[in-house]
């Protein structure tokens, strides 16, 4: 059974980032729309796994973050635990999801200073973050990742 809910590609990059179906399950039940405020947590993939790259675990949020309906910021102690956690699996940080009250999530300045604060935070394990941002839509487009590389975000676009 095929464990791959959808995947993304960039332009230039031979290379998918496949999402499975836990993951997605995550995303999905912690949408905004029952929470008044953002919820997040971290991003992994199993370097290993006969399907590619895949990312095979979000974590699910935290009561030590710190969030508001429009911000959120991860607890760094809560971060550390979860990457040493994953680690001892074979799993590595990739970057990390939060929810939007929007429909259709975009990428604003506020997620661009706090993915940038992330990825300073964690330079030696995660060179090239990924940023996912999981909207109210239950379509594939409420769902979106941009990556991180030289300075600029750059959208994913659904491989399927």
């Amino acid at each position: 059974m095929n464990n791959i809910a959808w995947s993304w590609a960039w332009p230039g990059i031979e290379c998918t980032l496949s999402v499975s179906r836990q993951v997605a399950e995550v995303f999905d039940h912690y949408r905004q729309n029952d929470w008044k405020t953002e919820r997040g947590g971290q991003l992994f993939v199993d370097l290993t796994d006969p399907c590619g790259l895949v990312m095979t675990l979000a974590t699910c949020p935290h009561r030590r973050d710190r969030a508001g309906r429009t911000w959120l910021e991860l607890d760094t102690e809560r971060c550390r635990q979860e990457i040493d956690a994953a680690n001892a699996q074979g799993l590595r940080l990739v970057g990390y999801w939060h929810t939007h009250p929007q429909a259709i999530p975009a990428i604003s300045p506020t997620d661009v200073a706090s993915f940038s604060r992330f990825a300073a935070r964690y330079a030696q394990e995660l060179p090239h973050p990924i940023a996912v941002i999981v909207g109210l839509s239950r379509t594939l487009n409420g769902i979106k990742v941009w990556r991180f590389r030289n300075g600029c975000y750059e959208e994913g676009n659904l491989a399927r």
